[in-house]
């Protein structure tokens, strides 16, 4: 077994305050298979679902922004969405997932600098909270459905 097939030591990043804010992305699609956004009567506007706050399927951790490398950057949130159309934005501080026994830690791309990641297992509740504590930084653009 290679260096670069052993597992990746996931460690909780401390050097990532808990009032920075972490930016997810969420596919403007309301209906299967991906249903990412609802529309919700009561506030009469778009939420995200708790299916946007999880793990990729192929097991890897929840793929964030962090806001505060953004700004160390001088990149808007908006640069998030750069090559994503038909995408919104939310974001939520860090400590809601660390909350719930979620990691965080910066994992830079290539071209992507503030990306990062959370980590943990995204049980039924640790989704819902991520959900309930996120706001909209970019609100979807679609019309309310009939």
């Amino acid at each position: 077994m290679s260096a670069a097939d052993e597992p990746e030591e996931m460690e909780d990043d401390k050097t990532i305050d808990d009032d920075t804010l972490l930016y997810r992305r969420v596919m403007n699609q309301p209906c299967p298979p991906v249903k990412q956004i609802i529309w919700d009567d009561n506030t009469n506007c778009w939420r995200p679902s708790s299916a946007v706050f999880t793990n990729h399927p192929d097991g890897s951790p929840m793929s964030i922004a962090l806001g505060d490398t953004l700004e160390q950057e001088g990149l808007s949130p908006d640069s998030v969405l750069i090559g994503h159309e038909n995408f919104s934005l939310v974001s939520f501080p860090a400590y809601i997932p660390r909350s719930k026994n979620q990691g965080i830690m910066r994992k830079p791309l290539e071209n992507d600098p503030a990306h990062g990641e959370v980590f943990g297992k995204k049980t039924g509740g640790v989704k819902k909270t991520l959900q309930k504590n996120s706001t909209w930084y970019k609100e979807p653009d679609l019309p309310k459905p009939e």
